[in-house]
């Protein structure tokens, strides 16, 4: 059987194993149609975050995709090497750079958009239930609240 060697160290009864699973080839799919435009996940989350803030600089991607700063500086070198990023110096702190889209980043928007909505419609996520969504959703900011909760401790 394909999946054996882990059989027994992942249980299908436990939420969180499920939902790494689920994650992983969530993240496998998405860097498979990513590499067809020479992009990494972690690169094109940098692009999209970029595009949804007005001011935005690398120590912001590192605190909003909870990656290291080298993960980031070297996403950050590459997506401004091949134009999807200008970095533009802060005019309030003349030591940080502020990161904007090119033309080319911004074109890449919808498409970024329409590789996921197809897996998820592969996927059949377009198909489940709105109070699904919502408790999951829930769950997932307790989540993160808890975590949160638990820095400040």
């Amino acid at each position: 059987m394909k999946y054996e060697k882990t059989m027994g160290f992942y249980e299908s009864n436990r939420l969180g194993d499920i939902l790494f699973i689920f994650h992983k080839n969530h993240k496998k799919y998405l860097n498979d149609e990513l590499l067809k435009y020479d992009l990494s996940l972690i690169q094109a989350l940098c692009i999209l975050m970029i595009h949804e803030s007005e001011q935005l600089n690398q120590k912001d991607l590192v605190e909003g995709l909870y990656l290291t700063k080298g993960a980031i500086a070297k996403a950050v070198k590459k997506l401004e090497d091949d134009n999807w990023i200008l970095r533009e110096k802060s005019s309030v702190d003349k030591r940080q750079y502020n990161l904007k889209l090119t033309k080319k980043g911004e074109e890449f928007i919808p498409i970024m958009y329409e590789i996921n909505k197809c897996w998820e419609s592969q996927m059949g996520l377009d198909n489940l239930d709105s109070n699904f969504m919502k408790t999951f959703n829930e769950l997932t900011l307790k989540s993160i609240d808890l975590n949160i909760k638990k820095e400040k401790d």
